[in-house]
């Protein structure tokens, strides 16, 4: 039983020693990974908002322009003493 948890050890351990020593190497990968996923990340935000902004255009109520033949005409108050 406790053969199979020191062999996982074993293996768990070696790769951590192989890992420190090879740390520059998967710095540098890693660092490569972060500029293409930024490069990635821009790219599809910069759509999304290109997408956003013609929808928003699309959807937008366009208010009919008045015109003199459109606006309305007020009818004159009448006097409050006349009406008493």
């Amino acid at each position: 039983m406790a053969l199979p948890l020191f062999v996982a050890g074993l293996a768990v351990g070696g790769l951590a020693v192989a890992a420190f020593n090879n740390r520059a190497k998967i710095a540098d990968e890693f660092q490569k990974g972060v500029k293409k996923a930024k490069k990635i990340a821009r790219k599809e935000l910069d759509e999304a908002l290109e997408f956003t902004q013609k929808i928003k255009r699309e959807l937008k109520p366009q208010k009919p322009k008045r015109t003199q033949s459109t606006k309305r005409k007020r009818a004159p108050k009448e006097d409050k003493k006349d009406a008493s």
